[in-house]
């Protein structure tokens, strides 16, 4: 280690001590997102804002981003500095980390300059929340089917329509839209990807509440609401391939998150006097050893990024992810029984909101059966799946 380096790390870890919570090495089967108050689930997002804004104040968030938008220049190793530093620190940043990892590479790819200082900064300092507007009730799986149109009036775009499942939109300042700009292009060709104010008169959002009791999602209705084309990131009818950044990116984030879930089986198994079942054992060792293999995976991309090398496919990552969560889940509620069913043990509301967790996680970031022939035609390089509506005009295409 380097003289510069070791002094980084001795200040990195002053300013953790003094502004940060040590995360608990044992928190107990603590849940999340399972059944919060709106109370709850607003104090979370206030906490992850302020948290985003003192990382930032201090140098720590955007350590290798350029300086024009909003980061420090710095160094691959600093960034690996502050991860290993700050690991057992609570520097949680919540979805305010989440979208900047999906959103800001492809404004960062395709942006102009002018959008990149403009609207970066804010991004990163958490002075201005984003959210993403990319599905629609009839695109879902089918994202290139989306029909909330943007229509050209003078500088500026006429948005109408619908989005869906929109994260912390509640929250936000700013989205990343995707629009049907030209119904006469075959569905891939028409789209356009914009910038949108979503404090404006003509934008409405309504929390979804899910399963889990929250209401983390939304759904969004453009009435005539207006984007400046300044705001159009790449080219007009040609934002599909700006949304693809945008999730592949999110297949990456997703994929990368990590998990002590397997620790919690362990120690619940024990409890319930399982830990010498044949059955339970192999179990176990299957969630060990995919949580290992996905920490590798993870370790693997971040080198790739360092390095500017193609790291492996996001959709290896996220369908890993997807499959480890079915097996924690169903774990928890071989082990728990009916006690995973209804709150009668105080693992009963852990078990149960990982059982949920299977759902969201195979469908978030897009489903599981869209990475199949994401992998299939990207990765393995098949034949793509023949369908009779890609070269046929969107708006001629038969909507549900």
């Amino acid at each position: 280690m380097s003289a510069e380096e070791s002094a980084y790390r001795e200040k990195l870890r002053g300013w953790l001590a003094e502004n940060c919570e040590p995360i608990k090495e044992d928190s107990g089967f603590a849940t999340q997102h399972w059944m919060p108050s709106d109370e709850e689930q607003a104090a979370h997002h206030t906490r992850s804002q302020t948290m985003q804004k003192k990382l930032f104040a201090a140098g720590y968030i955007g350590i290798t981003w350029p300086v024009e938008a909003g980061g420090q220049g710095g160094e691959a190793w600093m960034q690996k500095a502050f991860r290993e530093e700050s690991a057992s620190w609570n520097v949680m940043t919540g979805f305010y980390g989440s979208i900047i990892a999906m959103a800001a590479p492809a404004v960062l790819s395709f942006g102009t300059p002018e959008q990149i200082s403009t609207h970066l900064p804010s991004l990163l300092s958490g002075e201005v929340s984003w959210c993403q507007l990319f599905s629609e009730p009839g695109a879902g799986s089918d994202l290139a089917a989306l029909g909330c149109k943007a229509e050209r009036d003078g500088d500026e775009y006429v948005v109408t329509g619908q989005k869906v499942w929109n994260s912390a939109a509640m929250y936000a300042d700013m989205g990343i839209l995707l629009v049907r700009t030209d119904p006469d292009a075959p569905k891939h060709s028409g789209v356009s990807f914009l910038l949108v104010d979503m404090n404006q008169p003509g934008v409405e959002v309504r929390p979804l509440i899910q399963a889990n009791g929250g209401g983390h999602f939304a759904e969004v209705f453009f009435d005539e609401a207006r984007v400046p084309v300044a705001n159009l990131v790449g080219d007009e009818n040609d934002g599909w391939k700006v949304g693809r950044a945008v999730l592949g990116a999110e297949a990456q984030m997703i994929g990368g998150s990590k998990s002590n879930t397997s620790e919690k089986l362990i120690e619940l198994a024990r409890e319930l006097g399982h830990s010498n079942d044949p059955v339970i054992r192999q179990d176990l060792a299957r969630i060990v050893t995919r949580e290992k293999i996905l920490g590798w995976m993870g370790a693997s991309i971040a080198s790739a990024m360092r390095e500017r090398r193609k790291p492996i496919d996001g959709s290896v990552v996220k369908l890993y992810v997807a499959k480890n969560r079915r097996h924690e889940g169903t774990l928890a509620t071989k082990l728990l029984g009916a006690g995973a069913t209804a709150e009668s043990h105080h693992a009963s509301a852990w078990a149960m909101e990982l059982l949920h967790m299977r759902y969201s996680i195979s469908i978030g970031g897009g489903t599981d059966e869209v990475h199949h022939n994401n992998l299939g035609e990207r990765a393995l390089g098949l034949p793509r799946e023949p369908g009779y509506d890609k070269n046929q005009p969107w708006k001629d295409i038969p909507k549900s």
